[in-house]
C-alpha cells in the first residue's frame, strides 16, 4: 500500500495536471468555482492518504480488525469529561457540575477500542487505541471521499470507453467546493493511545499516552492507582 501512494505521489509531482484529468471531463476550463472544486477534492485526497498511512493513532488497524472480525470492543456507554468540581464527600457528583463552562466533554460518543501494534520501525510494543466515533462525520467524511472516486472512476470509464458508456455507470457528480477536512472533523477528539506493552527491545521508550485530534495532540496519562469513584446525582 505504501508503495502504490508512493508511486502515486511520484506520478503526481511529475505532472502538476495529471491530478485535474483525474477528476474533470477533457476540456473543462480548470478556473473559478472549478479551482475551489479541484483543491478541496485533493484536500480530501490527502485526508484518504493519512486515513491509511497515519501511525500515530492508526485508523487503518481499526478497519482491518472490524473487516476481520479480530478483538474490538465497541462501547456505547463510556463518558469521559473533565470536571472543575470535585466529588462531594459522600461521593456523589452533582449534575450542575456539567456544562458549559463548568465541563469540557472529551469522549461522549460511541468508543471502539483494539489493540494495535505500530510499523517494525518504530519498535513499539502494543497499544491500546480507543476511537471516538461520531456517526455524522463519519458518513460526511465518507460521502466527501466517495464524492471524490466517484469523479475518478467516471472519468476512468470515459477513458475507457468513450462517450458511449454503458448501461450501469454511475454519472459524474458535483463537486463540493471549500469543504475541507478540518471543516468536517472540527476540534472534536478522534481517540486515546497508551502503551500496553514494553518495546521489545527493552531499551525504547514507549510512545507517550494521550488525546489525538485532526492535527494535535495531547499527552494525558490515566492516574488508574488515585481512581475514585462517584455517582452522578440531581442537585
Amino acid at each position: 500500500m505504501i508503495k502504490v501512494i508512493e508511486s502515486n505521489k511520484e506520478a503526481f509531482d511529475a505532472d502538476q495536471h495529471r491530478f485535474l484529468q483525474l477528476i474533470f471531463p477533457p476540456g473543462t476550463v480548470v478556473e473559478g468555482p472549478a479551482i475551489g472544486a479541484a483543491e478541496t477534492a485533493l484536500e480530501w485526497a490527502n485526508h484518504a492518504v493519512w486515513l491509511l498511512m497515519n501511525d500515530e493513532l492508526s485508523i487503518n488497524a481499526a478497519h482491518n480488525k472490524l473487516k476481520h472480525g479480530l478483538a474490538a470492543s465497541a462501547r456505547g456507554d463510556v463518558r469521559i469529561e473533565f470536571i472543575t468540581t470535585p466529588p462531594n464527600e459522600d461521593g456523589t457528583i452533582p449534575v450542575s457540575a456539567f456544562g458549559e463552562g463548568k465541563s469540557m466533554p472529551l469522549f461522549d460518543r460511541p468508543m471502539l477500542t483494539y489493540l494495535s501494534r505500530p510499523p517494525r520501525e518504530l519498535r513499539q510494543g502494543l497499544e491500546a487505541v480507543s476511537l471516538r466515533v461520531d456517526l455524522s462525520v463519519v458518513l460526511a467524511e465518507t460521502w466527501m471521499l466517495a464524492t471524490v472516486y466517484a469523479a475518478m472512476f467516471h472519468i476512468a470509464a470515459r477513458e475507457h470507453y468513450g462517450e458511449s458508456l454503458p448501461e450501469g455507470v454511475a454519472p459524474y457528480p458535483t463537486l463540493v467546493v471549500g469543504r475541507l477536512p478540518e471543516h468536517v472533523i472540527g476540534g472534536q477528539p478522534l481517540g486515546y493511545r497508551s502503551a500496553v506493552t514494553l518495546p521489545p527491545d527493552g531499551t525504547t521508550r514507549p510512545r507517550p499516552s494521550g488525546v489525538f485530534f485532526y492535527k494535535s495532540f495531547w499527552p494525558m496519562k490515566i492516574d488508574f492507582e488515585s481512581k475514585t469513584s462517584g455517582i452522578v446525582v440531581d442537585g
